[in-house]
């Protein structure tokens, strides 16, 4: 290589890794302010559970719905590349019995392994009610492995005790598969959902020898690098987008491009639609067409304080709740610590709840810190002065009584 080549590619070296730093102060770097929690969270306490919570919705003011996944085997340590991991479940509490139970889906087909992350619900009435459930289907080989939206018939009876229903699957492409990360549903015909990571997990197979499951594990190394790297260097995007049941057909929603795109909550009175994006620590506002509600258009930005995960959009309140937590390189680190030592016991983590008026203005109203009672905060709804808190790293449910 003569010099001038040598000059060239060193220069590009440089760019590349200044832009790298670059973008780990913007999108990595921690919150200046992450120190500066309430002490005031005295009234709380934590209920229990066999597993995470990665999103909590509101059924009514007694019943909330969780969805419970072994996030940290499957995403952080991905254990499932060797062995097969234990199904997921979903969960109902029941606000004024202070219990949590887990939930039964009748007719759900036992070939089909469950690992429930975002969902939505459609209201027929007060008592019944269609219930989509993202459902990463990780499977011992490829042709089992399926990102599978299952609609559930959820009813509830005098007793507040809800009872499940399997009605069927939308099966999404393979290139979709593990990467979803919301859903809303518009209508009967059409769901909206966005995605977190830009390409599908890797295949692998409990069946091969082990030098093929070391090779699945090389495998596995390489896609968290890249997506890493392509998050980093902002080569590629996680989109919005929707879905016609009946034509099954899936469409970009233009103007909804992010780092990594999260939660998504649906006024219905209004036809908008709120989705997150928690890198850039905003929440984007879409009209969605009432005569053709596959599409949306970009309407106006919400900037949160905080990186935010889920969100709930309250229909009575006219409120946005969501979920935060202090920084990506935060979870990162804790990421990091649990693959080494198996627990999140010692790790300093930082989460919280905040709450907006989308009809002041688009201020946030209200905002509750905590550390290290409660890890990597990723929903909240708030009931009355009573917040609750989930997250896909630490089982069970946080309660903060105002």
């Amino acid at each position: 290589m003569n010099s001038k080549n040598f000059f060239l590619l060193l220069g590009f070296v440089v760019l590349l890794v200044s832009y790298i730093k670059i973008n780990d102060i913007i999108y990595f770097s921690d919150n200046t302010n992450l120190n500066e929690v309430n002490v005031k969270n005295k009234d709380y306490k934590h209920i229990s559970s066999s597993l995470p919570f990665e999103h909590i919705i509101k059924i009514n003011d007694e019943l909330l719905l969780c969805s419970g996944l072994d996030y940290p085997h499957i995403f952080i340590t991905k254990e499932y590349l060797l062995n097969p991991i234990k199904n997921g479940s979903l969960f109902s509490f029941d606000i004024n019995k202070n219990e949590l139970q887990s939930l039964n889906i009748e007719n759900f087909p036992n070939s089909v392994s469950f690992h429930p992350y975002g969902m939505s619900l459609y209201k027929i009435s007060t008592e019944k009610y269609y219930l989509y459930i993202i459902n990463h289907s990780i499977k011992s080989n490829l042709e089992k492995n399926e990102e599978r939206i299952e609609k559930c018939l959820l009813t509830i009876n005098n007793n507040q005790k809800i009872s499940l229903s399997f009605k069927n699957t939308i099966t999404l492409p393979i290139n979709y598969f593990g990467t979803l990360n919301s859903i809303a549903v518009i209508n009967l015909n059409t769901i909206f959902f966005t995605t977190h990571s830009y390409f599908p997990l890797p295949s692998f197979s409990y069946d091969d020898n082990n030098i093929n499951r070391y090779i699945f594990q090389i495998k596995y190394k390489i896609y968290d690098l890249i997506n890493i790297l392509f998050q980093k260097l902002n080569i590629k995007k996680t989109y919005l987008y929707s879905y016609n049941l009946d034509e099954e057909k899936i469409n970009l929603i233009y103007n909804s491009e992010g780092i990594s795109n999260h939660g998504l909550a649906y006024n219905s009175d209004k036809s908008i639609l709120y989705m997150v994006r928690s890198f850039e620590k905003d929440i984007r506002i879409f009209e969605v067409s009432r005569n053709i509600p596959t599409k949306a258009l970009l309407i106006n930005t919400i900037k949160t304080i905080y990186n935010v995960r889920n969100i709930y959009y309250d229909n009575d309140k006219e409120k946005i709740y969501v979920g935060i937590y202090g920084s990506n390189k935060e979870l990162i680190n804790m990421e990091k610590k649990y693959i080494e030592e198996g627990n999140f016991d010692d790790v300093t983590s930082f989460g919280g709840f905040e709450e907006i008026d989308v009809n002041n203005n688009y201020e946030i109203t209200e905002l509750i810190l905590i550390k290290n009672e409660f890890k990597g905060v990723s929903s909240a709804i708030k009931i009355n002065n009573t917040i609750y808190l989930s997250s896909a790293y630490q089982n069970g449910l946080f309660i903060y009584h105002q």
